[in-house]
């Protein structure tokens, strides 16, 4: 099953076995496969965006803001748990059975505790997907959230109210090459589907929401 071996994957590609490094959270690079487009999805990827619809000072949020899907973990939960999590600001119960085929992780676009969103650790992951552009996502976290749509990185970086988690995701995507090595890995054909056969992101969600989020101790 895909969401198992996520992170075995992960931990071949240096070959060794270490101890994971829990974070307080995802943000995900949702990159959109374009397939007129050839070089720009690598020089400049599409990726989707959200707006934000409440203040969270606590995590930088404030309404109106352009973002990208984000989830704080919850406790004892796993790295690909926690990217599921992050997809209720991605897609509702309506699209999320034609996600299965369609969006892929790609081993080492993955980084721990990339960024610090007011002393809170957060990992980015990039998302492929690679179905129809002109498909509109809702998301599932509708009262938070709501889908702003496809947006080129260059168009992103020029634009106004980009939310801190989204600004710095884009420069450390510009630092290690995070979009381009999950395409490359696309490309040969490597990615792991991320969304399992029959899953229910309404059902995920709400279980989730009933759990205690993971704090870290800091020192």
């Amino acid at each position: 099953m895909a969401v198992e071996r996520i992170g075995d994957s992960l931990r071949e590609e240096s070959g060794i076995e270490r101890e994971v490094v829990q974070s307080a959270g995802v943000a995900l690079l949702i990159v959109g496969f374009d397939p007129l487009k050839n070089g720009d999805n690598i020089t400049d990827p599409l990726i989707w965006t959200i707006t934000e619809l409440q203040d969270k000072p606590e995590t930088q949020k404030r309404a109106g803001d352009t973002s990208i899907p984000s989830e704080t973990r919850k406790q004892n939960e796993t790295r690909t748990q926690n990217i599921l999590g992050a997809l209720a600001e991605f897609c509702d119960e309506g699209c999320v059975g034609g996600l299965s085929r369609h969006l892929f992780f790609a081993p080492g676009s993955y980084k721990d505790e990339a960024i610090s969103i007011n002393g809170n650790l957060v990992d980015i992951g990039v998302l492929v997907y690679d179905g129809p552009l002109d498909v509109f996502f809702n998301p599932q976290n509708c009262e938070e959230v709501s889908g702003n749509g496809w947006q080129k990185r260059s168009v992103i970086e020029q634009g106004e109210n980009i939310r801190s988690v989204l600004r710095l995701a884009l420069e450390e995507d510009k630092k290690e090459g995070l979009t381009r090595k999950a395409l490359e890995t696309y490309y040969a054909n490597s990615g792991i589907q991320i969304v399992p056969e029959g899953f229910s992101i309404r059902n995920y969600y709400q279980a989730r929401e009933s759990r205690k989020d993971l704090t870290l101790k800091k020192g």
